[in-house]
């Protein structure tokens, strides 16, 4: 009788721990985007002729003391079964306006992972792009490693984009949906971070929190704006902005296309 009174216990335990977290359907998780502005300065900026050459080491070191040495902002990605909204949480950082290049900082995204579609709203130089595309199929090859993030034990993947651009993931299959920030996608569950390692730039979620039943995901009105364009169409767009300003070096080409 003792023995069976602690199995029931055992179980019940377990089964309350290991249901916390798994399969959610719906929830919103907080991601946090940090990029280091020290590592990419020298190229977005020491080959641009915003500053003089020769005036790029002083100018570097005042920008080292004067400034954070990390671009951090909050974006929250909201899901339900096969859908995922992405935009930003609270203040945005102002890092690329500082050197005229007010873009792809406040990026929008509504994914239907069931059709493979997105509809996105991007900030290019103070106006509104909306886009409507196919999302891109991302090849990941998994690994062995595990790491905790935001209370979910997540799985590392690795991947090519743009046939050159490596990245790591991680996921968690106890969230079934298979999406993540920005327009990553494609892992067995919710990718909970991602690092773009060669351009300094990164997505880690912060925080998990549960949506109840009746809580429901708003559509966002750019989803209804007539006029919308083509990933491709945005990124030449936005490639000749960046070559009349001497800036298409390829941290900012990578940076567009997120």
């Amino acid at each position: 009788m003792i023995r069976l009174f602690f199995i029931v216990i055992f179980l019940v335990t377990y089964d309350s721990s290991f249901s916390q977290y798994h399969f959610v359907e719906r929830g919103r998780i907080i991601y946090e985007r940090k990029i280091n502005t020290h590592a990419i300065l020298p190229e977005v900026i020491g080959e641009s002729g915003i500053v003089l050459k020769e005036d790029f080491p002083t100018f570097f070191q005042k920008y080292k003391v004067d400034h954070p040495q990390f671009w951090i902002d909050s974006f929250q990605l909201i899901f339900d079964h096969d859908s995922t909204l992405y935009k930003p949480a609270g203040f945005i950082s102002p890092f690329l306006h500082g050197i005229g290049v007010p873009m792809a900082d406040k990026n929008q995204v509504l994914t239907d992972l069931s059709s493979f579609h997105f509809v996105a709203e991007k900030n290019a130089y103070n106006e509104q792009k909306v886009i409507r595309d196919t999302l891109n199929k991302i090849r990941w090859k998994l690994t062995d490693e595990i790491r905790e993030i935001a209370g979910f034990e997540c799985r590392r993947a690795n991947a090519l984009i743009n046939d050159s651009i490596y990245i790591v993931a991680f996921y968690t299959d106890a969230i079934k949906t298979k999406g993540g920030p920005e327009l990553f996608n494609g892992l067995p569950g919710m990718i909970l971070g991602v690092a773009i390692p060669h351009y300094h730039i990164s997505y880690f979620a912060t925080r998990f929190e549960a949506l109840s039943k009746t809580e429901k995901m708003t559509f966002p009105n750019f989803l209804f704006q007539k006029r919308k364009i083509r990933q491709i169409d945005y990124f030449n767009e936005m490639l000749d902005y960046l070559r009349e300003r001497n800036l298409d070096n390829p941290w900012m080409k990578v940076f567009i296309r997120l």
